[in-house]
């Protein structure tokens, strides 16, 4: 009965991610970040198609490589839904919206303008600039991004363009463009914010599913600062998601690496010991 549950409901979910993965498909969506949620779904389905056949096989050898089964794809699951639940939590604390400097952290550009995802966080930021004005602590603004490789210019001049157009003043907008990656972004953005000597509370805006990963980075790079999300488009949430969960698997990969090294060691010693039949 158990099995059977657990068996529709990963089902179920994988219809879920296959779906959103053929949406974004039919939105023109080509690499593979893009597309994680079709893959997860594809990679969750195959999972359920294996489990059902060494359920309904129930020899030993099946019983036994099912336990295996389960139990690292359950340490997976788990390991997911503690990200998933610190990272909603990370994303809502509140935070004072005032400083002295403002981060806004580049995702890619479309056709040379910001990306609906981009626009949130820049948005984001007009919204925290104008609040943080008005009580009398005028933030600079650091647009932070490079150029990619599809890319007619760097995200940081497309930022910096959107955000004089709402209102930011041109002098307070500085510019950080040879960032590739969070890590990048905000070693670069700290520089520029010292060269230009801006001291002072800092909040590095990104949204909403990318906050728990850049606080890690900003901790490791040493960067003393607040992450502030902005929310993610609910079509982007699946591989959002998931591309930070795979992302972070990779930050902490010996953590991971080691515990389902144990998971194997224990599996193999219930069937040296008989606990688990061969």
């Amino acid at each position: 009965m158990f099995l059977s549950v657990l068996a529709v409901c990963c089902a179920l979910v994988a219809v879920l991610l296959v779906g959103n993965g053929v949406r974004a498909l039919r939105r023109g969506a080509r690499s593979l970040t893009r597309l994680l949620a079709l893959v997860a779904g594809t990679v969750l389905l195959a999972l359920d198609a294996l489990v059902v056949v060494l359920a309904r096989v129930d020899t030993p050898t099946s019983s036994a490589v099912l336990v295996l089964v389960l139990a690292v794809a359950g340490y997976v699951a788990v390991a997911f839904l503690v990200f998933l639940g610190a990272a909603l939590a990370y994303g809502h604390v509140r935070v004072s919206e005032q400083a002295e400097a403002l981060v806004v952290l580049g995702c890619g550009l479309v056709h040379g303008q910001v990306s609906p995802m981009l626009r949130s966080r820049l948005d984001r930021a007009v919204e925290v600039f104008r609040r943080s004005d008005a009580a009398g602590r005028t933030p600079v603004v650091v647009a932070s991004g490079g150029q990619g490789a599809d890319e007619d210019r760097t995200e940081a001049d497309a930022m910096a363009e959107y955000l004089v157009g709402h209102g930011v003043p041109a002098d307070l907008v500085l510019r950080e463009p040879r960032s590739r990656n969070t890590r990048e972004n905000l070693r670069f953005s700290s520089a520029v914010l010292q060269d230009a000597g801006v001291d002072g509370r800092t909040l590095v805006v990104t949204n909403d599913y990318h906050v728990m990963r850049t606080a890690i980075t900003a901790r490791r790079t040493g960067l003393d600062a607040r992450v502030l999300g902005a929310p993610t488009a609910r079509q982007a949430v699946p591989s959002a998601f998931l591309r930070e969960f795979a992302a972070v698997l990779v930050m902490h990969r010996w953590w991971h690496l080691a515990a389902v090294v144990a998971i194997v060691a224990l599996w193999s010693l219930g069937l040296a010991t008989g606990v688990l039949p061969r």
